[in-house]
C-alpha cells in the first residue's frame, strides 16, 4: 500500500506542476500578442482625424470629444517604419496600453497627441485556459486509474474463483500497483491450502481410526448376541458412536467444500411431502405440512432435503404434540417455516443455537439427542445458497425456524 500512495501522490505532484508551468507558458505567449481591435475604433478614429483640423490644442479636441488628450514628443514613442508612415500622412494610429486600454496617436504639428485612454479594458478569456487544465488533469487520472482499475478487477474475478480454482496462482506484471497484494493473497492462499490439507488429513485419520474399531465392535457385538449375550446398552452406545462420528464427518467435509452445489429445479413441496412420510413412519409426534400448491425453486435438492431434514428432526425431538412445515413463495423469494409446539427459544439463544456444538441448558439440551450439529449443518447450506436462517416464535408458542431462499417466482 505504500507504494500505492507514494505513485499516487507523485504523479498528483508531478501532474499539476507539469500541466501548470506548460499552461503558464502558453499564457505567456498569449498574452504578449495584441488584442484585436474592436470595429468601433475605424469610425472613431475617422471623427478624431476631422475634428482635429478644426481646432489648434489638445485641450480643444479633448473638450470636443470628451476624451483626455495630450501631447506627447514624436520622439518618445519608437515607432515602426509602418505606423511612423501612417502618422506623418494624418492617420490614427491605434495601441493598447500596459492596462489592455485603447489609446489612440495622431500627429500634429510635430507633435504628437495621445487620446485615450478610448472605451473599456479588452477582457483576455482565461477560462479555456482553467478548463483546459481540468480536462488534462481528468485524462491523467484516468491514464493512471485505467491501470489499477483493471488489475483489481482481475483480483475480483480470481477471488471469485477461488472456491473452483484453488491451485491457480494469482500473475499480476511486476510494474502494477497492486504487485504487493496479489503476493499477500498469493501466500494466503498457500496457507489456505496447507490448512484444508491438514483438515482433510484429520478427517481420513477420524474415518479409519474410528470407524474401522466401531465396525469390528458391531461385529463383535452381533456375534455374541446370536450366541445368546444381552449387550443391547452395550450396542446402542456404538450406535450413538457411529451416529456421532458420522455427524463430525458430514460436518468437517462441509467445512472443506469437498463437495460443491449441484444446482437445478427443485419441487419444494413435493421434497417437503416426501420427508415428512419418511419421517411420519418412524416413531415420534406427528408431522404436517400445510401447503398443497407446487413451489419451486433453482437449489441443490440433496443438501435443501439435508436440511430441511434436520429442521424437522430437531422440531420432533422438542415438541409436544404436532410439527408444522408451511411454505411461502413470493416474486424473488421462499421461505419455509417449521412449527413446533415445544418450549421455544429464548430471544438471546436463537443466533447462538446455529453454531457448532451448542446445546441449550434447557429441554433442547443433551439428554434430548443429538450432537449439536444438526443446525450448524442447517446454517452451513443455507450460507452456499445465498439464503438465511431465521428463528421466531411459532404461533402454537413454541420455536420456529424460517428457511429464506432467493429464488424468482
Amino acid at each position: 500500500m505504500r507504494r500505492l500512495y507514494l505513485h499516487f501522490y507523485a504523479f498528483i505532484l508531478l501532474a499539476v506542476v507539469g500541466l501548470g508551468w506548460s499552461l503558464e507558458q502558453i499564457w505567456r505567449v498569449q498574452s504578449e500578442a495584441p488584442p484585436e481591435i474592436p470595429a468601433w475604433v475605424q469610425p472613431f478614429a475617422l471623427s478624431v482625424v476631422q475634428a482635429s483640423r478644426s481646432f489648434e490644442s489638445a485641450e480643444q479636441l479633448s473638450e470636443f470629444i470628451d476624451v483626455p488628450v495630450h501631447t506627447r514628443p514624436i520622439m518618445s514613442v519608437g515607432w515602426p517604419s509602418e505606423q511612423r508612415e501612417a502618422l506623418a500622412q494624418g492617420n490614427v494610429v491605434p495601441l493598447f496600453n500596459a492596462d489592455q486600454q485603447l489609446v489612440l496617436y495622431l500627429q500634429r504639428n510635430q507633435e504628437l497627441w495621445q487620446i485615450g485612454p478610448v472605451g473599456d479594458p479588452v477582457p483576455q478569456p482565461t477560462y479555456w485556459y482553467q478548463t483546459l487544465f481540468v480536462v488534462l488533469l481528468v485524462i491523467l487520472a484516468t491514464l493512471w486509474i485505467v491501470p489499477l482499475a483493471r488489475d483489481l478487477r482481475r483480483l475480483e474475478r480470481h477471488l471469485n474463483q477461488f472456491p473452483q480454482h484453488q491451485d491457480q496462482i494469482f500473475e499480476l506484471p511486476a510494474r502494477s500497483l497492486i504487485k504487493n497484494i496479489g503476493n499477500s493473497f498469493n501466500a494466503m492462499r498457500q496457507q489456505i491450502q496447507h490448512l484444508l490439507g491438514l483438515q482433510r488429513e484429520l478427517t481420513r485419520a477420524v474415518s479409519h481410526d474410528l470407524r474401522t474399531p466401531l465396525a469390528r465392535m458391531k461385529f463383535a457385538l452381533a456375534m455374541r448376541a446370536e450366541q445368546g449375550d444381552d449387550f443391547a446398552s452395550l450396542a446402542e452406545d456404538v450406535s450413538e458412536m457411529e451416529q456421532l462420528v458420522g455427524t463430525l464427518l458430514d460436518y468437517a467435509k462441509m467445512e472443506s467444500q469437498e463437495d460443491l452445489l449441484t444446482m437445478s429445479d427443485v419441487n419444494l413441496s413435493e421434497l417437503c411431502m416426501h420427508i415428512v412420510e419418511k419421517l411420519n413412519a418412524m416413531p415420534g409426534v406427528p408431522v404436517r405440512i400445510k401447503t398443497m400448491n407446487e413451489i419451486r425453486c433453482l437449489c441443490d435438492g440433496h443438501y435443501m432435503e439435508r436440511a430441511i431434514q434436520n429442521l424437522i428432526v430437531n422440531a420432533r425431538r422438542h415438541a409436544h404434540s404436532e410439527v408444522t412445515i408451511t411454505l411461502e413463495q413470493s416474486r424473488q423469494q421462499v421461505r419455509l417455516h417449521v412449527d413446533d409446539d415445544g418450549a421455544g427459544i429464548a430471544p438471546h439463544e436463537r443466533k447462538r443455537i446455529l453454531d457448532p456444538f451448542v446445546r441449550l441448558e434447557s429441554s433442547r439440551s443433551r439428554d434430548s439427542g443429538g450432537v449439536g450439529l444438526g443446525l450448524a449443518i442447517v446454517a452451513r447450506i443455507m450460507e452456499w445458497h445465498r439464503g438465511q436462517v431465521d428463528i421466531a416464535d411459532s404461533p402454537s408458542k413454541g420455536a420456529r425456524f424460517t428457511l429464506s431462499l432467493p429464488c424468482q417466482g
